[in-house]
């Protein structure tokens, strides 16, 4: 079995012609008149996916024949070599996860390699992924009412723990935080890494009484600044957090992060990813990634309201309807399907 770190090949141990055509790629103008690469609009989390999908196939290259290496990166690719990449993938890997990785390399290359066609890589992957098992879509499962509730509970557990022992222990503290993380997402499904992006006075700004989120587009993957006001049940328990008990996580005083950790440092988007697995999954007795917390919403939108529906791709931050629309069609053949057991039924009866 080969090491995790035999998967991926570092940046700086990349081919230097490799290294100079990504950062020609990504270069971002710094005034109007200087040219940015053609990957310049793309946000952190997108770079750091495709670095990371390179990478991968880099360290294959140099494994599989690293005389390759000191070929261009469009000469040193075929078909043949993709086969390959294929196979070297670990068992653990599945078909859709390769699918993706194979996406993301073809998006580098068009990048790193502009005029090349690499249209081929695509029809392979599509392929890959057509066949490969599909998981069941397990978020219909899960509303954003049961959510909210599970962070309310979370918080008001906290609560009762200190009333009852006249003190706020750490434990406390963290299943306070946790509960109001979730329930936030509940209402506000934010992407993780804008949520761990969250500072108090920044993001999560106080006008006189009133907690509000203003998140300029820097800390939005689609690059547009969004807006939200928080609703009155929140209000005073942010209010409790920030106040009372913030400041027993450890060092949370030294920043300004939303989201204290317990070691001292802001919670970043994979430890915020595990404890909301971790949470949710103790209570429901499966796990709801912060990511699910977006197809509850949509879908809950879906169901309740369908004449405003698309008003979901404003609230979860999409540049278009397209990619909010399979809710609507899933919600509202949910609906299709019970009204047409409850047809039946009354027939039967």
């Amino acid at each position: 079995m080969r090491h995790a770190s035999n998967l991926y090949l570092p940046f700086e141990a990349w081919p230097e012609e490799d290294r100079n055509r990504w950062e020609a790629a990504f270069k971002f103008g710094t005034d109007r008149f200087e040219d940015s690469g053609p990957a310049a609009h793309l946000a952190e989390g997108s770079r750091q996916m495709l670095v990371h999908a390179y990478s991968r196939y880099l360290a294959f290259v140099l494994a599989y024949d690293d005389k390759l290496l000191a070929l261009t990166p469009s000469a040193r690719l075929d078909r043949k070599i993709i086969e390959d990449y294929v196979k070297w993938q670990p068992v653990s890997c599945g078909g859709i996860t390769i699918a993706n990785n194979l996406r993301h390399l073809r998006t580098t290359l068009q990048y790193v390699c502009p005029g090349h066609d690499w249209s081929w890589l695509l029809i392979i992957s599509n392929r890959i992924g057509a066949q490969a098992k599909q998981k069941p879509q397990r978020h219909h499962l899960v509303t954003s009412e049961t959510l909210y509730a599970l962070g309310i509970e979370l918080m008001d557990s906290a609560i009762t723990n200190c009333n009852a022992t006249k003190r706020i222990s750490p434990t406390d503290a963290w299943a306070y935080r946790d509960g109001l993380m979730i329930s936030l997402l509940a209402l506000i499904p934010l992407r993780r890494r804008t949520l761990a992006a969250l500072r108090i006075g920044k993001q999560l700004i106080k006008s006189g009484e009133l907690w509000a989120l203003d998140i300029p587009a820097e800390d939005v993957k689609t690059r547009r600044p969004i807006e939200f006001p928080i609703s009155a049940e929140l209000q005073w328990r942010i209010d409790l957090y920030v106040n009372q008990f913030r400041c027993r996580i450890f060092n949370a005083g030294r920043h300004d992060y939303l989201w204290a950790s317990s070691r001292g440092r802001p919670m970043d988007d994979g430890t915020i990813y595990a404890t909301v697995r971790r949470r949710t999954h103790e209570v429901l007795g499966f796990a709801v990634n912060p990511h699910r917390f977006r197809h509850a919403a949509a879908t809950l939108w879906s169901t309740r309201d369908p004449v405003n529906v698309r008003g979901v791709k404003d609230l979860l931050g999409h540049a278009s309807f397209g990619t909010t629309e399979k809710h609507y069609i899933m919600a509202r053949s949910r609906l299709a399907g019970r009204a047409l057991a409850r047809a039946i039924g009354g027939k039967r009866k």
